[in-house]
């Protein structure tokens, strides 16, 4: 992986805190070349540490006024790093420093999911074509990238934390599905609550069972859902109550392994029903012929385009 590849992973994780993030330009550089991906979820696991480790930072650095201030109950201060240099390299040296208890221990999915058991009886439930990260080990502090059905039982003071694009989601024990992706960040809860947190929020977000919350950008929308869909992936099923193509498109790709992509023209139709997972283009096809829509394909890429 060369240092071009690094920064500019860089500067798209920096840009996500701006209100002008280029969503689209995004995710055609994550598409682009599967080495975009892997330097991406570095960055945002580097980014995870700085702010995990910021007291002992700040303690070991000589002149801590020199450190920019983290937003309020946020991390966004944090995202000096891209334009860093020396105090990049300062703070870099001091987590070297640090001693970690346990390396980073690493779930990931090929195009058939996989299923994860954690030693306090949760299982999820990861997704194709995902990963999920336990943080120096600890399973109650987790990463998500992709997409995973999480079943959490109570137990008594321990909360589960899990990181997806940008929120974090804390949980006491429930029943609930997350995709993150370049299109968006989805989280709705099949049973139990959970909290939401993230720089981008003005305050937290609480969950409870039949609750989704869909963010896109600057937007962030709760609505009702049917407990009984969510997850539904894993019953090769996808159920969807009013959502837009472009999402729609992201799943198919992921569980279908059918790369499946929107023309911006009709990216913001909403589709609501249910659709079969199958290999190849057949969820696409489907897709198109419910709402109205061409399906061109292109070798292995499926494109959504206005019917003429």
């Amino acid at each position: 992986m060369n240092e071009d590849i690094r920064q500019h992973a860089a500067q798209w994780h920096a840009a996500q805190d701006t209100d002008d993030m280029d969503w689209d330009g995004f995710a055609a550089w994550l598409e682009a070349d599967p080495r975009h991906r892997d330097a991406f979820d570095r960055i945002a696991l580097l980014d995870d540490d700085i702010v995990a480790q910021r007291g002992a930072i700040l303690a070991r650095m000589d002149e801590p006024r020199q450190m920019p201030s983290p937003v309020a109950g946020g991390r966004a201060g944090w995202r000096w790093a891209v334009a860093g240099g020396g105090a990049l390299a300062a703070a870099l040296a001091l987590i070297v420093m640090i001693p970690r208890a346990n390396p980073d221990v690493a779930w990931q999915s090929d195009t058939t999911g996989r299923e994860i058991n954690l030693s306090d009886g949760s299982r999820i439930a990861l997704a194709p074509r995902s990963r999920l990260v336990a943080h120096h080990g600890d399973q109650t502090q987790l990463a998500l990238t992709g997409a995973g059905y999480f079943e959490i039982p109570h137990r008594s003071g321990r909360t589960l934390s899990i990181s997806a694009g940008g929120y974090r989601i804390s949980d006491i024990g429930t029943r609930f599905n997350v995709a993150t992706d370049a299109a968006a960040t989805r989280i709705s809860v099949a049973e139990g609550k959970l909290a939401v947190t993230s720089s981008r929020l003005d305050a937290p977000i609480t969950l409870d069972g039949g609750h989704a919350m869909v963010a896109r950008g600057a937007t962030v929308s709760v609505s009702s859902v049917a407990a009984d869909s969510i997850g539904s992936w894993q019953r090769g099923q996808l159920v969807y109550a009013d959502a837009p193509l472009l999402l729609v498109a992201t799943d198919i790709s992921r569980y279908a392994g059918q790369e499946t992509t929107v023309d911006p023209a009709i990216a913001d139709l909403h589709f609501s029903g249910a659709l079969k997972i199958g290999d190849g283009a057949k969820p696409a096809e489907s897709l198109a012929a419910i709402v109205g829509v061409a399906a061109r394909r292109d070798g292995v890429r499926t494109r959504l385009e206005p019917r003429h």
